[in-house]
């Protein structure tokens, strides 16, 4: 069996992450101090992102690092580029446009569909049968969940005011 690649750094490893385990067979993240509930989040991400998702290239050097690829501009230490690079600073390339999405299976255990099994079942059809309007017209909502109202103010954020940087 392959196993993901990356290697969370040593501190997040050997400290953060054991402790955070630990501490959540008890108490879930939400329910911590805003700090320790973020750093707990910090910790799960480095702690999912090692056991779960697998490199889609062949070798670490397709999405650069700190040596070859450095931030020019001390800006992006703070803030994002527009087209994504230096989200990481230690794989500069890594969740950019045109970089591949990282994979929860490894690349050998998914076989490329034929052009056959990619379109069955027919995605037009698809879309047509759950997504066209009923008889009965439009359906409102009677109810919203509130992450939905969480989500459409973080993607707002996100496109109009994701220059400003919120320091805790």
């Amino acid at each position: 069996m392959e196993h993901p690649k990356y290697k969370p750094p040593f501190f997040d490893r050997v400290l953060l992450i054991p402790i955070y385990s630990f501490i959540n067979r008890f108490v879930p993240w939400h329910k911590l101090p805003s700090v320790i509930g973020a750093l707990n989040l910090g910790a799960m991400r480095e702690e999912l992102r090692r056991d779960n998702l697998h490199d889609v290239y062949p070798d670490e050097s397709a999405q650069g690092n700190a040596k070859d690829d450095p931030a020019g501009n001390t800006r992006f230490h703070d803030a994002r580029n527009s087209d994504g690079k230096y989200n990481s600073l230690e794989q500069p390339l890594m969740g950019c446009s045109g970089m591949r999405f990282g994979r929860n299976f490894p690349r050998s255990w998914c076989k490329k569909p034929t052009d056959e099994e990619l379109l069955t079942p027919n995605p037009r059809l698809v879309s047509e049968r759950f997504m066209a309007r009923k008889a009965a017209g439009f359906i409102p909502a009677t109810t919203l969940n509130l992450l939905a109202a969480a989500w459409i103010q973080f993607e707002n954020h996100d496109w109009f005011v994701h220059e400003n940087v919120c320091l805790f």
